[in-house]
């Protein structure tokens, strides 16, 4: 009892060093324990973000089937067989819908649609909700064909009479009357997610100009089926609710998800999972998680224990006197040590809850910062294991600490001998000097599996080397300067290199205080460059502030749509994307408006000048364009040099939004001067010139030759200025088959066409109000036989390769990434009206805008025929980049860092105060042998400029070359690495030198005010 009072009071009388040791025992088992429960929270987290990628409905389980009612039966008796699957997905939606064409005054086509709950996400301006047997439409279809509230619509199925068997009476197609009419709300409500409803906008219409109309809603499932010969398709859609998809539940869900996907249908019900996916995907993070966050934190706690023994061997031999004593009554060494330890271990005892609880709420505290929401703490055996190892490992330090002093005879602590290195430290410091070369060489010289799993434990052994090279430097530099100051008589120098050189403790100080700081360098050197990746990253995969991916027909029904939302091109873009595959992998094409992208994109490793350029070197325009409308066309031409087997005709090709390329025939070709003339008809928006041609007989093979001078060309009497006189405006198709020539020029009479040809195939010169090859930017190789190819031919948005050249060649594009072309939609919409036509079957059509554009802009398209099936944000992609397995690790790295650096300087402060009362003796000493006041300031200055100078050099010198030599091995932004960018982003760096030149001189001005002015 009486060993605990004394120690208890030995607390109480040195209770600044006893705080401190309480502290740093805290600190080493709070962030032994941070391991598990940060792993573990953030692995819930990424699991969380990962499944929460997909909209809902995507990542649930769809079923789909021709009957809604037996269909729902089948599926909740499966989902009972699979009861994990069922908690994570949330109430179900019901959907059937069938297509029909309204037989009303104007041919129109749209769905009859039953979906419970549908009115309570409209908006109904007139009527109201319908029940069985009757329909509310939309008020773009009032005004589109004509129907009003009280009429009755008779609903034929689409293609209904087309598949009546012959000789069966045809259908008696049912008619119900309109008892509502209703508005679109917000499209990029969740409840029309995925459902691709409300195209019928007054653009939208097919080819033979039957018009497209809004869903027409119903009030029973009956309702829908009663259409005769129609093909209904009912679906019920179990979006995920993420939350409840939790970390322990994974491996069950995993193999009832398994068993669901083998069957993949039953009894005609057609199964979707979206889910398995993104758990394959989580599970790649949780594994980087489990492997990068042990390697981060088992650095702060060495240096932790490390700190630790200082500070503990510090006290102890601050105690000299009284283990002295201990030792000449008589006690053995047993008793000598339980009474130099038993204070730190107490101290340490009473450390063990509270570093526990720090460890929860540091981990609480990050998880409520920057994981995952709803992402909990969960407190398991796992970290009760891993803080009982903190706990003894400080006992050891502890332990270690007090042994020189404890082992020493009494006259050695009575003069206070300092403890000199013994050649047991050279050999440790030369064995983890050669582990961490070894290790270093392992991750620069190794495999990628092998450079990932050291590329996080890489720095700590960078700084540990340079720990121990700063402590030896220190030393060799005081040993070396001593004699100098000696024989040059400097006083300072000579005091300052003895205090340093005499005293192992000043370069244990040193070697920590590297370390520190070169963690702390590395981890905001790295966290810069990783946050100016994921900016990078998300430019690229985003493209802009908010996306909308749009249902659409064709390129220019958004455009239109985005002019007249958005007339100023300032806040919104048309953008038409295709992914072509080449060379087993994928090409993404992206076609932006070159004319809004400045405003609008968000652009990887670009400058607004920048790309203000880029939009300047898409521009594909050459000759003016010329626009035509229905009416009759003459050409005046001169035919010479004729010579024909079978009759040649003259012709003109036009073109149409939408259309493939026509062929006007204007008569048969006759030597002389003539008129040429043929009727043109053009769709309402009009045709556009896209060249002439020398019209060969069908099935003529024989050689043809003819020279043709255009003189003038007329629409409607009146003449059009289509460049028949400039040189360059005109030029042949390219390529030219091998069976044809053609030589062009032009005068002042006009354009001359000299062509030969020995096939039937027409002989066509292109009108060039676009150039010759389409400008593009190019992200990856070209792809092309050369992969270095400045210009080569590849399918755009047409159906027919194009010629391109490459106007830049970038690492990455927005929406694009690394491999892709970027090109100016609307001319290349024009190139393909004049080739083969669009290619829209592989099209996604894309509204790009800026923070600026209206909150309501889904709405808007939806009020203009796109509606909107999915929202992406380039806000929400940042946060999620900063929740990916790499940046939490990285955060750490950061904590770490700063955390180190404070405990170095705690412990710099410490051995200051346990130091001070007999270093006031030393200068007390020196004062009465004539050592003037202004020398020991003097000496003090050099010894604190040693001391904190040395590891802030080698610190910062070692934290930014060990991130230069380890970012490659280490992923900044996704698990999989790919293209990153080596370079800062941000202020963090110098941020954290700010910081630490702050904490520098605060802790030498501690350092003066402790030792009362004698340091």
């Amino acid at each position: 009892m009486s060993g605990l009072i004394v120690t208890l009071r030995g607390i109480r009388s040195r209770f600044g060093r006893s705080t401190l040791v309480v502290l740093l025992s805290t600190v080493a088992i709070a962030a032994a324990v941070l391991v598990p429960l940060y792993s573990r929270a953030a692995a819930q987290s990424v699991l969380t973000d990962t499944v929460a990628g997909p909209p809902p409905i995507v990542a649930g389980l769809t079923a789909r089937s021709t009957e809604l009612q037996d269909m729902s039966t089948k599926v909740d008796a499966r989902l009972k067989a699979t009861p994990i699957v069922a908690s994570v997905l949330g109430s179900p939606q019901d959907t059937i819908a069938n297509s029909v064409d309204p037989a009303i005054k104007q041919k129109s086509r749209g769905r009859l649609v039953y979906r419970p709950g549908a009115c309570e996400h409209l908006t109904i301006v007139e009527g109201r909700c319908p029940g069985e047997n009757e329909l509310m439409i939309s008020d773009r279809t009032v005004e589109r064909i004509d129907v009003h509230m009280g009429d009755l619509v008779r609903l034929p199925a689409t293609g209904g009479s087309s598949r009546t068997t012959i000789g069966a009476p045809p259908p008696k197609n049912p008619s119900f009357p309109v008892v509502g009419i209703y508005r679109i709300g917000d499209p990029t409500d969740p409840y029309w997610e995925t459902t691709g409803f409300f195209g019928g906008s007054e653009f939208n219409e097919y080819g033979d100009g039957t018009k497209i109309v809004d869903e027409l809603f119903t009030g029973t499932e009956s309702t829908v089926r009663s259409i005769p010969l129609g093909r209904p398709v009912a679906s019920i859609e179990y979006p995920l609710v993420p939350e409840r998809v939790r970390l322990g539940d994974v491996p069950e869900l995993l193999r009832e998800l398994n068993a669901l996907s083998a069957a993949n249908s039953i009894e005609d019900v057609a199964f979707t999972i979206g889910l398995l996916d993104s758990l394959r995907v989580a599970d790649r993070q949780r594994s980087a998680i489990t492997a990068s966050v042990p390697t981060v934190a088992l650095p702060l706690v060495v240096l932790c224990w490390f700190v630790l023994f200082l500070v503990v061997a510090a006290v102890t031999d601050d105690r000299r006197a009284e283990i002295a004593v201990g030792k000449l009554r008589g006690l053995s060494l047993g008793g000598i040590t339980r009474f130099a330890v038993g204070e730190p271990l107490l101290l340490i005892a009473l450390a063990a809850p509270l570093g526990l609880l720090l460890g929860i709420g540091l981990t609480n505290l990050a998880a409520g910062a920057f994981l995952a929401p709803g992402v909990d703490v969960q407190v398991g055996w796992p970290a009760l294991l891993v803080g009982l190892g903190a706990l003894f490992g400080a006992v050891a330090a502890a332990v270690l600490g007090a042994r020189e002093t404890v082992r020493a005879s009494i006259g050695a602590l009575l003069r206070r001998v300092p403890h000199r290195a013994r050649r047991r430290a050279l050999v440790v410091e030369a064995i983890v000097a050669a582990l961490a070369l070894a290790a270093l060489y392992q991750l620069l010289a190794g495999s990628d599996g092998q450079s990932a799993t050291l590329g996080y434990a890489a720095p700590a052994l960078i700084a540990l080397l340079a720990g121990l090279l700063t402590a030896r430097l220190l030393g060799l530099v005081a040993r070396r300067r001593l004699p100098r100051a000696v024989r040059r008589g400097r006083l300072p120098t000579l005091l300052a290199a003895a205090q340093v050189g005499r005293r192992p403790e000043s370069a244990r100080l040193v070697a920590v205080l590297t370390v520190a700081l070169a963690l702390l360098t590395f981890a905001a050197t790295i966290w810069d460059v990783s946050s100016a990746n994921r900016l990078r990253t998300a430019n690229a995969e985003i493209g802009a502030d908010r996306v909308y991916v749009v249902n659409a027909t064709e390129p220019n029904q958004v455009r239109a749509a985005v002019a007249r939302i958005d007339p100023t091109g300032q806040v919104a873009m048309a953008v038409t994307r295709v992914k072509q595959s080449y060379n087993l992998d994928y090409v993404d094409l992206i076609g932006v408006d070159a004319e809004r992208m400045l405003a609008v994109s968000r652009w990887p490793d670009k400058s607004p000048e920048q790309v203000a350029a880029v939009a300047k070197s898409l521009d594909d325009a050459s000759a003016p364009t010329v626009t035509l409308k229905t009416g009759r066309v003459q050409v005046r031409a001169t035919v010479r040099a004729l010579q024909q087997k079978r009759p040649m005709s003259l012709g003109m090709v036009v073109g149409e939004p939408g259309a493939a390329p026509r062929s006007i025939y204007l008569g048969p070709l006759k030597s002389g001067s003539a008129t040429y003339s043929g009727d043109l008809t053009c769709a309402p928006a009009g045709c556009r010139l896209l060249g002439l041609q020398v019209r060969r007989y069908p099935g003529d093979n024989e050689p043809g030759a003819a020279t043709v001078t255009i003189e003038s060309l007329e629409l409607g009497g009146a003449p059009l200025d289509a460049a028949l006189s400039v040189p360059g405006a005109w030029r042949p198709t390219e390529p030219l088959p091998a069976t044809q020539t053609m030589n062009i020029s032009t005068d002042d009479s006009g354009l001359t066409l000299d062509v030969t040809g020995a096939s039937s195939m027409d002989i066509v010169a292109q009108y060039g109000d676009v150039s010759a090859e389409a400008p593009v930017v190019l992200a990856g190789p070209a792809p092309a036989d050369d992969p270095e190819a400045g210009s080569f031919s590849f399918p755009l948005l047409g159906r027919a390769p194009d010629p391109v050249k490459v106007v830049d060649h970038v690492d990455l594009v927005p929406r694009g990434g690394g491999n892709a072309l970027l090109f100016d939609g609307p001319a290349m919409v024009d190139r393909a009206e004049r080739s083969a036509g669009l290619n829209t079957d592989q099209m996604t059509f894309e509204v790009w805008a800026t923070d600026a554009a209206p909150a309501d802009l889904g709405a808007r398209l939806a009020a203009e025929g796109v509606p909107v099936v999915r929202t992406e944000s380039w806000s929400a992609q940042m946060t999620q980049l900063g929740r990916a397995a790499p940046a939490l690790a990285l955060r750490l790295y950061l904590f770490s860092g700063l955390v180190a650096l404070l405990l170095a300087l705690l412990a710099l402060v410490l051995d200051a105060g346990i130091t001070a009362p007999w270093r006031r003796e030393q200068a007390r000493g020196l004062r009465l042998t004539g050592v003037p006041a202004k020398a020991l300031r003097a000496m003090a200055n050099r010894e604190n400029l040693m001391v904190l100078g040395y590891p802030v050099v080698a610190g910062v010198v070692a934290g930014v070359g060990g991130a230069a030599l380890v970012l490659p091995a280490i992923a900044l932004v996704s698990i999989d690495g790919g293209d990153q960018a080596y370079r800062l982003g941000g202020w963090w760096l110098l941020g954290s030198l700010l910081f630490l030149l702050v904490a520098l001189v605060g802790a030498g001005l501690v350092l003066r005010r402790v030792r009362g002015g004698a340091r």
